[in-house]
This record gives C-alpha cells, sequence and structure tokens, in this order.
C-alpha cells in the first residue's frame, strides 16, 4: 500500500517549486493531464509503474512523449519519480498537488459521483456551472457509482452533497425509524 504522506512530500515541494517560478496553474494543469492519460491509456501506466523496465527507458519514453506538451519542472519531476521508483505514486501526488493549491484557495477540488458516467459535454458543463457559483476555477474528477442508482453526489470544501436516489431512501429510511 501506498503512504499517503510520502505523495504529501513529494506534492508539496513541486508545489514549492512551481510557486517560486510562478508556474503553479501549468504544473496543476499537467498533473492533470497527466492524470487523464493514466486513467485513459491503462498501458501508459502500466508501463511506467513495471518495475523491470529500466528507469533509462522511462526517462527516455518521458522525454519524448511530454518535451515540449508539460512544463520542464513536471518533466524533470516525473524523470525523478522515475529514478526514485515512486511513478505509481503520480495519481495519489496529483491529488495532494490539488488539495494544497486548494487550501491555498486558489482552485476548489470536486468530486462527482454519478450513477452513471457523464459525458465530456457534462463534466464542463458541470465545471463551468460550479465555477460560476464558487468564484474559483474548479478541478472535477468524475467516477462512476452505481450504487447510487440515479442522481448524483458532490464532495467540495469538506462536504458532502448527496442528490442520490440512494440517499434520498437512506434519508427516508431514516425518518421513518424515526
Amino acid at each position: 500500500m501506498k503512504d499517503p504522506e510520502v505523495a504529501e512530500r513529494y506534492a508539496e515541494a513541486l508545489h514549492s517549486l512551481a510557486k517560486e517560478e510562478g508556474a503553479l496553474d501549468r504544473v496543476g494543469r499537467d498533473l492533470a493531464l497527466l492524470r487523464e492519460l493514466w486513467n485513459s491509456l491503462p498501458g501508459f501506466a502500466r508501463f511506467l509503474e513495471h518495475p523491470l523496465v529500466p528507469v533509462e527507458l522511462k526517462e527516455g519514453f518521458l522525454d519524448r512523449a511530454l518535451t515540449g506538451l508539460v512544463h520542464p519542472y513536471t518533466l524533470n519531476f516525473l524523470k525523478l519519480l522515475a529514478r526514485k521508483k515512486r511513478l505509481d505514486y503520480l495519481p495519489l501526488i496529483q491529488r495532494a498537488y490539488l488539495k494544497v493549491a486548494e487550501k491555498e484557495g486558489r482552485l476548489v477540488s470536486v468530486l462527482v459521483r454519478t450513477a452513471m458516467p457523464l459525458t465530456e459535454d457534462e463534466v464542463s458543463r458541470l465545471r463551468e456551472a460550479l465555477e460560476r457559483a464558487l468564484g474559483k476555477p474548479v478541478v472535477l474528477e468524475a467516477e462512476e457509482a452505481p450504487e447510487l442508482l440515479a442522481g448524483a453526489e458532490l464532495r467540495l470544501l469538506g462536504q458532502r452533497f448527496d442528490l442520490s436516489v440512494l440517499g434520498r431512501l437512506q434519508a427516508l429510511a431514516a425518518e421513518l425509524k424515526g
């Protein structure tokens, strides 16, 4: 099991460097892009996490695939993770980076759980609506949760807003038990 404190230390170090150099938003976007690659291309993650793939091969791949696409700090950070055999921490580091930025008040991180998967258009419209309502940039992570039956559950700013059928049924059951 991965130690979340390790991910937090890496995220804080990257955040601190990016802040000093005025690259916070760019590095944040890079990490979001990497999360998308990680989730949508399982082979990408398997290759980078595989212990038998030499570090030099991983670094070469990262250079060819990401030079010009991500900020140099992000690329160097990924190479550092490769050398330290910590690339498997990248999804945790990305979440921890968001938490640091959220604590600073730079953005709001939102998890939306829905019974059915959201389309890219639905995610985009939800993000825009939340940004208008909150007055801050929103990083939105969508997660499929069939157990909700229908509707959605939002988690943001340390609170949970349950707008699902399951949540309503549970509230009704609690009220009937009274």
